[in-house]
């Protein structure tokens, strides 16, 4: 049954619910606890980020001053097994002898710290404490990174494969309707940003509010008037922060596409480059691309702008933030209100907490960017798929309202028969309406008629490219659409008007569909196909190269080299869509005479469909179809039809005053 064209192109907006957020999920699989690993590894790092300024505060205000020594949770429970509970002693570390101090073990008295004047002879010791969690801090910020961005590495790789996994499966008409530029995108950019986002601004969001969590407690416990003044502005920053993730996640968009348009337009350059030096198009392309090139570069600017904006007022905004603090702590200090120590460490925890809060906005902006990217790549994911393209045990339609199974049955003898099949595009173009005809297996078939007759797409239909709008198509008997795709495709060759070649070798292009094959089957597909001489004549035979779509050869050598890579399939149908038009009428003969009946491996021969215009391609045929408008007008043998009049005979008759 036909289908809509937005079957099978990308829709705006195409995904589950959370479909987004369940694709993230889904490229972690295998490497979730690593990742996970990973962010425990940074909550221990940003735990000694957060100690070391306690032990500058702890020496300011207790080792060279004379104030009690504090220790804020969770690091005093690190602290006290060493120096023993309230620092007083009675731990791992025994109590220095020479101390001057005669103070009960387990009491902390203001004026006289046991440790105190040990540490004052050896701040050695203080500072070793320092380095050492910093040494720590390292360790785990080391630890994070590998681990995230092995995460993320293998994240990336993940949606890759899934997406040109996914594309492999797509509909023709899908493909057909691709923008390739577009799709490179979704594919490459768009999964980097993605890897980013994994990598980097996630972890790094994750550390600002581990950090936030660990700071703002400690700065409540020693001064909440210090605290509420340091925290003035920061709604400020984050309420700005938001609004400019919402700006530029529409200026993310736009240039995403924007890239995507200018990369399709230098594909289309490069593998079009034949058509624009024969139609010397050179200028119009330079002027085509200049043009898509200045509307991406106007919509970065436009990113650029609200960029420098946003950091230009946020490190306004930071810098105002601490000239509060430190304003405010210094008016507190000359009162007595707080230590010296603790506006040291006030000072410090807001610049930790400052940056990352400013980089929210950033982050923000990089996180919208990467919801823009996993939404490009979910509408990809979301086409539909082939149906069948593996089952191998499917209900067979029957003409009665009986339906049976196939299990073991062959159905690759090779005969074909349509009946009454007709076909409508998603579109709504009409094409084929109410086709029959038969072929025995072994037979040949020539096809003829006017462009947009429907020639190819009843190939088309035959592979199961697209299925009919009503009627059947039979091979052996047997309904193709109760044959898996991919059997059936593989028991069928197609070479087409314009074969695609890759730029690989002659050889590895004649081995796509036949990877094991060896030299003599080469050779022999190849000489059939009036190829081999053609290769020999390389400089470096079948070794050499042929260019990204066969650039470096002639029409019609693309055309013979496409033909010996579906012989060497040996399969028992093969499909010549119009494939030697641009062979001469002798190399035409010999591969006609090459490809003969009995030239299969199969007891019937090769049943061979043959789509041309030329008469001496269509005069050998076992049978003839005249397709005009979408109908059979005619069929039979080339010397019935040419006693008939019709397009046929017109056609006979037109290319023998050519001839003559």
């Amino acid at each position: 049954m036909s289908q809509s064209k937005e079957t099978y192109s990308i829709q705006k907006n195409a995904w589950a619910r959370f479909g987004r957020i369940g694709l993230l999920w889904e490229s972690l699989s295998g490497w979730r606890l690593a990742y996970l690993a990973g962010l425990a590894a940074l909550v221990c790092e940003v735990f000694f980020t957060f100690a070391s300024p306690v032990i500058v505060k702890l020496t300011i205000d207790s080792v060279i001053g004379t104030s009690a020594p504090w220790v804020p949770a969770p690091l005093i429970y690190l602290v006290e097994p060493f120096l023993g509970k309230d620092l007083a002693g009675g731990g791992l570390l025994p109590v220095p002898v020479a101390s001057g101090y005669d103070v009960p073990m387990g009491e902390a008295v203001a004026s006289s710290w046991i440790w105190r004047p040990w540490l004052r002879t050896h701040l050695w010791a203080v500072g070793l404490a320092f380095i050492a969690f910093i040494l720590l801090q390292a360790l785990f910020s080391f630890v994070t990174s590998y681990t995230v961005n092995m995460s993320a590495e293998r994240a990336a790789k993940r949606m890759r494969d899934r997406l040109y996994g996914h594309i492999q499966d797509l509909p023709y008409e899908a493909l057909l309707r691709a923008q390739t530029g577009d799709w490179l995108q979704r594919c490459t950019s768009d999964v980097d940003t993605t890897r980013r986002f994994i990598a980097f601004e996630f972890v790094e969001m994750f550390r600002t509010f581990i950090l936030a969590g660990f700071a703002f407690p400690v700065m409540l416990s020693l001064s909440t008037r210090l605290t509420l003044w340091g925290v003035l502005v920061m709604p400020v920053i984050i309420a700005f922060s938001f609004f400019f993730h919402k700006v530029v996640e529409k200026l993310f968009l736009g240039a995403d596409e924007r890239e995507g348009v200018l990369s399709g337009i230098v594909q289309e350059n490069v593998t079009g480059v034949r058509v624009v030096r024969a139609f010397a198009r050179q200028q119009y392309e330079l002027e085509r691309f200049a043009a898509a090139n200045t509307r991406f570069r106007d919509q970065v600017f436009k990113l650029i702008a609200w960029l420098a904006f946003y950091w230009g007022f946020s490190s306004f905004l930071g810098l105002f933030q601490l000239g509060i603090v430190l304003g405010t702590g210094l008016r507190l200090y000359t009162v007595g209100s707080v230590t010296l120590g603790t506006l040291v460490l006030f000072m410090t925890y807001e610049q930790q907490v400052l940056w990352p809060i400013r980089q929210f906005g950033r982050i923000l902006a990089d996180t919208g960017k990467t919801k823009v990217a996993l939404g490009r790549m979910a509408e990809l994911l979301a086409l539909r798929r082939e149906n069948d393209l593996d089952e191998t045990e499917i209900l067979e339609l029957e003409d009665g309202s009986g339906h049976s199974r196939h299990h073991e049955r062959d159905w690759s003898l090779g005969s074909i028969e349509f009946r009454n099949v007709s076909f409508t595009y998603p579109d709504g173009t009409s094409v084929l309406k109410d086709v029959s005809f038969k072929m025995r297996a072994g037979e040949h078939l020539a096809i003829v008629g006017p462009t947009g007759s429907g020639k190819s797409t009843l190939v088309h239909l035959l592979l199961r490219l697209y299925e009919p709008t009503s009627g059947r198509i039979l091979i052996d008997g047997r309904d193709v659409r109760t044959i898996p795709k991919r059997a059936l495709r593989s028991k069928i060759a197609l070479v087409l008007q314009d074969g695609f070649l890759y730029g690989k070798t002659v050889k590895e292009n004649i081995c796509i569909g036949q990877a094991e094959s060896d030299e003599a089957r080469i050779v022999e597909a190849a000489e059939k196909a009036a190829f081999h001489q053609v290769a020999e004549g390389f400089q470096e035979g079948y070794a050499t190269m042929v260019g990204e779509r066969g650039v470096t050869l002639s029409g019609g050598q693309r055309q013979r080299l496409s033909l010996a890579r579906a012989l060497i399939r040996e399969t028992p149908i093969l499909v010549l869509d119009d494939s030697l038009s641009a062979v001469d009428t002798e190399t035409d003969r010999m591969i006609r005479q090459a490809i003969g009946k009995g030239s299969s491996t199969g007891p019937g021969g090769t049943t061979t469909i043959i789509i041309a215009h030329r008469l001496t391609t269509l005069a050998e045929a076992d049978q003839i179809l005249v397709l005009e408008d979408g109908r059979i007008t005619d069929h039979g043998r080339h010397e019935d039809l040419l006693e008939r009049p019709g397009l046929y005979r017109r056609l006979a008759e037109l290319q023998s005053a050519i001839c003559g």
